[in-house]
């Protein structure tokens, strides 16, 4: 049972990380504007384009993305129970949840941010919202690969 717990937790970030590796893909032409919305490297087109494939999108993923990572926490909690509190499973814990309180402190505004600003509409909300959301989309990545690693980690030195 122990072993199916990790599976399964490990299975629950790896279809997290591959949802936000794709994310990435899909803004790779605006990265820059993570650091920058006003960024000439993205081209406004390119930029309303990726900010509309997004808004088709917004309404679905986010509930698949909150479920998974829900079932991923559950599942880190019953591990670490079931590893009797060991400290690797609690650091996998705290990794995870110190990673998630940041997601959800920012997530809600990050959304609503593409969500209710029309994609032909002016330029500089556009960039705006879209280079937060991909900053999101990549500490979402950052979180769930890194705790599938460490739960790679914990199942091999069981």
């Amino acid at each position: 049972m122990h072993d199916l717990v990790t599976l399964l937790a490990t299975a629950c970030f790896t279809f997290a990380a591959g949802i936000f590796t794709v994310l990435s893909m899909v803004e790779k032409p605006v990265w820059s504007l993570m650091r920058d919305p006003n960024s000439p490297r993205a081209d406004d087109r390119i930029v309303r384009d990726i900010h509309a494939q997004l808004r088709r999108v917004i309404h679905l993923l986010p509930p698949i993305m909150m479920t998974t990572m829900a079932g991923g926490a559950v599942l880190l909690g019953l591990q670490a129970w079931r590893a009797g509190f060991d400290l690797v499973s609690l650091l996998i814990l705290l990794h995870f949840g110190l990673c998630m309180a940041y997601l959800l402190s920012i997530l809600r505004a990050r959304i609503r941010a593409v969500d209710l600003t029309p994609s032909d509409g002016a330029i500089g909300p556009v960039r705006m919202g879209l280079g937060q959301l991909a900053a999101l989309h990549h500490v979402g990545l950052f979180t769930a690969a890194s705790v599938t690693v460490l739960q790679i980690i914990f199942a091999l030195t069981r």
